[in-house]
């Protein structure tokens, strides 16, 4: 019976042994997967932080590689670039000249041995010059041709080079403007707000760029404060940056589409042209009866163009926009805003009132005389510019611009018909206020009105008419009278006193 017990005790232990070992194998079974899933997990997590820095390098690296490409020349323009001040430290700035010779721009060392900047004609060619501050940047050509201005535009070594020696050189830059007209302009527009641009229409020689208000570039750092608190804008230089409805100077684009397309040229003027329930009338609602393009443009009929920009359709005027390099980029020498007309945007009533130079247009004087200078030369747009040469200390030259024809806008017989249009305007229309015994002008007057109840006048036009040598686009901010009344009378002068006094 005790062997019974005992065989039984022992059997019990026996399975309770076997319990104790399949918990322990279990368990270190257990151990073993728990190993092998830490294991796994860590990997996962070497991995993924390998990946991690692998995408942050070539991020990085991509990163470099954009500026490398696409932004260097960006920012080695920037005026606000820390090495290119250190260049100035150690580089006479290179001067900046008119067509005559004229000194507008040069540099001066101070007792201390730091440079600093002489403007000679100060406000009256500071939309040109612009002004150049190590603590308030770089505007103008000061900005445009800084490096050229460093004689940094050469090779990496020679770039090097010029920022290790001290006193060396930089090039001079030579412009197309006459800075007698500059000033002639000037003169005339000091007291009002608004810009005029002269050019050569045969060339696209800026010859006058005038920006008013105003400001003096020798005293920027001192005046700073009250020109960035000045609600005028001084600093806008409204001749490329500012842009405006062009008002009825924009007939010229119209009337050169009718001519392109063969748009039937009569209307019976009833004095309202109805669009999509919204009636467009002319100036004082006047009524004129049947009239064909010329009577049109003479008169300034805001019911006619509309009319023939509704038959011209979004398509073709669009076509024809971008002819005149509207909604296009080009270049030019400094800082500009591109002329828009925002088509995709345009219903029926906002497209007729883009014929007459309302609706969404928005233009800088630069470009009205680029588009008033495309009739003077036959129809040829040229590409506009300032700088003719840019040349180092020994007086070669380093870079030179030539003439560019942008765009064959009409032909020569459809800008001849516009440029006699345009006589008539001056001789016996809306212009007649720019007219003048000595020189015949072609020209268009155009009003914008504003929310504040004034009004944005222009007068764009050329001179001689048959034989231009000169185009001119002015606009009067803020006027209290329209574009035959207040710029036509102040452009005539300028136009006047150029011929009187410039050889």
């Amino acid at each position: 019976m005790k062997k019974r017990i005992d065989k039984k005790r022992k059997n019990s232990q026996s399975l309770i042994d076997k319990i104790k070992q399949i918990e322990e194998e279990k368990r270190l079974e257990d151990i073993d997967k728990l190993n092998i899933i830490s294991k796994t997990t860590l990997n996962k997590r070497l991995v993924f932080v390998m990946v991690f820095f692998v995408a942050l390098f070539m991020t990085l690296a991509l990163y470099l590689v954009y500026f490398q490409l696409f932004k260097r020349s960006d920012i080695e323009n920037d005026s606000h670039n820390r090495r290119l001040w250190v260049n100035e430290d150690n580089i006479k700035r290179g001067s900046i000249y008119d067509r005559n010779g004229n000194v507008l721009a040069y540099s001066e060392e101070d007792s201390d041995g730091s440079q600093y900047r002489i403007y000679n004609y100060g406000k009256s060619a500071s939309s040109v010059t612009g002004y150049s501050s190590k603590t308030y940047g770089k505007t103008g050509i000061e900005k445009s041709y800084n490096k050229e201005l460093l004689a940094l535009s050469g090779e990496n070594l020679s770039n090097f080079r010029k920022m290790v020696v001290k006193n060396d050189t930089g090039y001079d830059v030579h412009l197309s403007l006459d800075q007698n007209i500059q000033e002639i302009v000037y003169e005339h527009i000091k007291d009002i707000k608004g810009s005029c641009v002269v050019m050569n229409p045969k060339t696209g020689e800026v010859l006058a760029l005038v920006s008013n208000p105003s400001y003096d570039p020798n005293s920027v750092d001192e005046d700073w404060d009250f020109l960035i608190q000045n609600t005028d804008g001084p600093l806008v230089n409204r001749a490329t940056s500012g842009v405006y409805r062009p008002g009825s100077t924009f007939k010229i684009v119209t009337a050169t589409g009718v001519l392109n397309y063969d748009i039937d040229t009569s209307y019976n003027d009833t004095g309202v042209e109805t669009i999509q329930g919204y009636d467009i009338k002319n100036i004082a609602d006047q009524a004129f009866g049947m009239v064909n393009l010329r009577s049109a443009f003479v008169n300034s009929i805001n019911t006619y163009f509309a009319s023939k920009t509704n038959d011209l359709g979004r398509d073709k005027y669009k076509e024809l926009a971008e002819k005149f390099m509207i909604n296009k980029d080009y270049e030019f020498d400094m800082d500009k805003n591109n002329a828009i007309i925002p088509f995709d945007d345009l219903n029926q009533v906002d497209l007729a009132m883009t014929g007459f130079g309302y609706g969404m247009t928005q233009i800088s004087p630069l470009h009205m005389a680029m588009i008033t200078s495309a009739i003077a030369n036959e129809g040829k747009m040229m590409q506009p510019r300032l700088v003719t040469k840019v040349i180092d200390k020994d007086g070669k030259i380093i870079e030179e611009k030539k003439d560019k024809v942008l765009s064959e806008v009409t032909s020569v017989e459809n800008a001849n018909y516009i440029r006699d249009m345009m006589v008539s305007v001056v001789n016996e229309g809306t212009g007649t206020n720019a007219y003048l015994d000595s020189v015949q002008i072609a020209g268009k007057t155009g009003t914008a009105d504003k929310e504040n109840n004034l009004l944005d006048a222009w007068f764009v036009g050329f001179a001689p008419a048959y034989d231009p040598d000169l185009a001119i686009a002015l606009v009067v901010e803020d006027s209290d009278d329209t574009g035959a009344v207040v710029p036509a009378p102040i452009a005539r002068d300028i136009i006047s006193e150029i011929y009187q006094t410039i050889e």
